[in-house]
């Protein structure tokens, strides 16, 4: 008859204390290399998102929405453009037409209906533009002082930089290091 150990003798203790250490180790470096390649906290510096983004609100940026999620019509968007990091809204997508008469915008041949409030908008009219494959419209959202794709022209998917997931409330991220994002 053979009689089994309850407890383990103390090598084998160690063992699994080690094994437990790797792993709770590699468990951190994991989700620091996951947070740090895949997301991004900044801070909203001015006013051309408002009012859904405030100058001082943090957001939490995704590095990579065409993996989790493609990029939709509407999303909030991150982008690198002539070396500033501004928010905006994606107002067209790849082969997309867009045209804008006396502030409106027209997407595909249609109006687009928005909730722009009037003294918010500018009356701004451009002819038709065909976006490329791989190009995107944006627009902030308080268009009379936001510089955009209006000004700047279409922006390509490598000047995207990521898409907005979550808006913060400043008490409750205080202690978490940010990076700068412009509404100019």
């Amino acid at each position: 008859m053979h009689i089994s150990h309850r407890f383990h003798s103390s090598a084998s203790g160690v063992r699994v204390l080690r094994h437990t250490l790797f792993c709770g180790v590699a468990i951190l470096v994991l989700a620091a290399v996951v947070r740090v390649s895949m997301f991004t906290t900044y801070r909203v510096a001015g006013s051309s998102m408002v009012t859904a983004l405030q100058d001082g609100d943090r957001i939490l940026v995704s590095h990579s929405p065409w993996i989790m999620n493609p990029l939709k019509r509407g999303d909030t968007v991150i982008l690198n453009v002539e070396q500033e990091v501004l928010v905006k809204r994606l107002i067209g997508l790849p082969g997309d037409r867009i045209a804008m008469w006396k502030g409106l915008v027209i997407l595909n041949g249609d109006f687009l209906n928005e909730n722009i409030p009037a003294g918010r908008n500018r009356p701004d009219s451009f002819p038709e533009v065909v976006l490329g494959g791989n190009e995107f419209f944006v627009m902030g959202d308080h268009r009379k002082v936001s510089v955009d794709s209006r000004d700047f022209g279409p922006v390509k998917r490598d000047e995207v930089i990521g898409s907005v997931l979550v808006r913060f409330l400043q008490e409750k991220m205080e202690p978490m290091p940010m990076t700068r994002a412009g509404t100019r």
